[in-house]
Formats: C-alpha cells, structure tokens, sequence
C-alpha cells in the first residue's frame, strides 16, 4: 500500500473516533480526507498500469 492508502486508512480510522454532535463536522471533514485520499491511491494504481501496459 502506498502512502496514500496509509494516509487514506488512518483518515478513515480518525473519523471512525469521533463520536457525539460537538465532533461532527470533524467526523466528516476526517472521512471526507480518507476518501480523496483513496482517490488518491486509485489514480496512482491506474497510471501505474497504464504505463506497464506502454
């Protein structure tokens, strides 16, 4: 796993802790970074591949 995947896990993991209305928004801004991050780690799978197949 790259780094985006690590950063996108601890991400989701952070968001997961958060509990109770005060933590919310951070809830979401956390596990809105997890996705972008995973985003992040699927793009660099794709151009990977693209360039193995080149």
């Amino acid at each position: 796993m790259s780094t985006y995947g690590h950063q996108a896990e601890r991400k989701a993991d952070k968001a997961a802790q958060r509990t109770g209305e005060e933590y919310r928004t951070d809830a979401i801004g956390e596990g809105l970074a997890a996705i972008a991050y995973a985003l992040l780690e699927v793009a660099t799978a794709i151009r990977e591949n693209t360039e193995a197949r080149s």
